[in-house]
Order: structure tokens, then sequence, then C-alpha cells
């Protein structure tokens, strides 16, 4: 499917909307996507390349987020950045979008300071700045795990100066990431943090928690909260 100009060769078991719970087949059909592109293709259900706010809402529930969190990744992140991705056809492609929609066509434009390049301006994953952030920052040994309390380092060692509104974004991405994957022993593994950037990883859990019925999880705050704790010591 093409839509003006942007081939869209996903379908919805790659989506919320219907997953089919496999890795491969969302890297294979997101091939001639960007990186960045690729890391929201879960989030658009209709593949037509566009994310309303309520698919936002959505993704996020069907990833086990609960209900408060969910709304407002629909708010923050729909209102962030529907504007910087949004067709300029014309004086009014100038104007915000009422719906707050986002273009993944245009999701390049999205990028922001202080996020230490893991991402290129195209939208492509950069393996020699994410390498360098594990080398750099991770606190363990091995440098194959990130705590949440490690990207915090990295932000302040690298971060933009006076890039407020940047850091605040950078901080709240790695916060979600580190709530996805809620580690037990307060780490992100590096393979991990690969599945989220490409978002190979989102379909396999959202099947895995419509299976169990698992959508709102009332005991991910106080695991969440742990594993921060954990990661401390």
């Amino acid at each position: 499917m093409t839509t003006k100009g942007f081939q869209i060769c996903y379908h919805q078991g790659n989506t919320f909307a219907k997953p089919n719970g496999d890795a491969e087949d969302y890297r294979n059909n997101t091939k001639n996507l960007t990186s960045l592109q690729a890391h929201i293709a879960f989030f658009d259900a209709d593949c037509d390349g566009i994310i309303w706010p309520l698919d936002t809402f959505l993704g996020f529930l069907s990833l086990g987020f609960g209900l408060p969190f969910s709304l407002m990744a629909g708010i923050l992140i729909n209102g962030a950045f529907s504007y910087p991705s949004k067709p300029r056809h014309g004086i009014l492609g100038w104007l915000p979008d009422p719906f707050f929609r986002i273009w993944i066509r245009n999701i390049r434009h999205c990028k922001h300071g202080s996020d230490l390049d893991i991402y290129s301006h195209q939208g492509q994953f950069q393996p020699d700045s994410f390498r360098a952030l594990l080398e750099r920052y991770s606190s363990r040994a091995n440098k194959e795990e990130l705590s949440f309390w490690d990207t915090l380092g990295s932000l302040r060692e690298e971060g933009d100066l006076y890039d407020f509104v940047g850091m605040i974004i950078f901080a709240l991405e790695w916060f979600s990431v580190y709530v996805f994957l809620r580690p037990e022993s307060g780490y992100m593994k590096k393979d991990d943090i690969l599945g989220v950037l490409d978002g190979s990883m989102f379909p396999v859990i959202a099947l895995r928690n419509r299976r169990n019925h698992h959508l709102i999880q009332p005991l991910r705050p106080f695991a969440v909260l742990l594993g921060l704790v954990r990661s401390l010591f």
C-alpha cells in the first residue's frame, strides 16, 4: 500500500489492532522504513501511515501500561509530535492539526536535542552511538545492560545546553522503555532495548497480554519501583 509517496508494507498483525506476536515478521515488513518509522509503525492500527491520539492510547494500553499512563501518552506524545510531522502542503499545512495526528513518513522531523544521536536526522538507527551509550554509562561490568539511572547519567553528561524540552523528552522516553521492559534486576538488557528501538518487541508483548487478558497490570508500578531501587545497589 502506498499513501502519498509513503509505502506501507506492514499489516494489522504488526500493530496493536491484531498483534501476531512475530518479531521477525515485524522486522521484515518494516525493513523498507527508517528505524524511527519502524519504531512507531506498531501504533498505526489501520496501516494508513497516520497515528491518532486514540491509536497511541490503545497501543500503550495493549503493551500493559495501564489506563493513566496510556492516557498521558496519548496526550503528550501526539501533542508534542503532531505538528513537526504534519505535511507542509500550502498555507494550511503550517497550521496545527486539530486532531493531533502523527504522520509516520515525517517522523524524522520529531528528532529532538539531547537524544545522544541514537537515531540520525534521517531517522536511521546508529549502532555506534548506541554502543557508546552502553560502554560509557552502563554501571554493569559486562556493559550489556542499562539501568534508568544510567540513562539519566548520560543525559547529565551529554545533554545539550539549555535544552530543557529535549532533556525532559529524553527522560520520559527512557522511563517509558524502562516501564515497558520492567526488568526484575533493575537493568534493561541490550537486546530488549534494541527490540524497543526497532519496534519488533511490541507485537510480541501485545499478543502475550491479549492472551493473558492482562492489559492493565495493577502491580506494575510497584514492580517498576522495586526495580529502580534494586538498580541503585
